[in-house]
């Protein structure tokens, strides 16, 4: 597996820097059942982060980051999350700041206690599979804060240590459009 952006780099501040709830890190095998199971490749950088970090992960202790394979006790795999509100998949969802993806291009990583989704929108023809990542407001059907791919989202996560929504808008966003208390 080869390293994507700085998530090296990445990786060893969340070492270093606050409280995390961890797992043992995944197995190729488990990436590959995840792969397989969504009919897809993951981005390179999550690959590293579920291979050499943690196999799921809540960063920070308020961020979730969703597991492969089997998962584990405490955070689902990928391939096993129930959605809520589930679309059918060539429903066109639209990016707040302009654009739109179909529903079947939202693989979820991380879920918040709103029930709403950090996605990977799986787009292909990005190299390493870095897919964008953006906010699927599930409730609005709109997609919120769209970044390059898993690394930003994690150096964001990092570097501000919040949740990555709450550090992308102003409360106008956060409490009014998107309802989060």
């Amino acid at each position: 597996m080869t390293e994507s952006g700085d998530i090296g780099e990445l990786l060893t501040r969340l070492l270093a820097e606050g409280e995390h709830q961890t797992y043992p890190p995944a197995s190729a095998e488990e990436v590959g059942r995840t792969e397989a199971a969504l009919d897809r490749a993951l981005p390179d950088s999550y690959k590293t982060f579920v291979s050499r970090f943690s196999n799921g992960a809540y960063l920070f202790l308020l961020q979730e980051v969703s597991a492969v394979g089997e998962g584990n006790a405490q955070i689902r795999a990928i391939q096993d999350i129930d959605r809520i509100g589930e679309g059918a998949p060539d429903e066109a969802i639209p990016f707040r700041e302009g654009g739109e993806t179909r529903y079947a291009n939202l693989v979820p990583f991380g879920l918040d206690s709103n029930g709403n989704e950090w996605c990977f929108v799986a787009e292909p023809g990005r190299a390493g599979n870095e897919y964008a990542v953006a906010y699927f407001d599930t409730g609005g059907r709109k997609l919120y804060g769209k970044l390059d791919g898993f690394t930003e989202w994690l150096s964001v996560l990092v570097e501000r240590q919040d949740e990555v929504i709450r550090t992308l808008y102003d409360d106008d966003v956060i409490y009014d459009e998107l309802l989060l208390g």
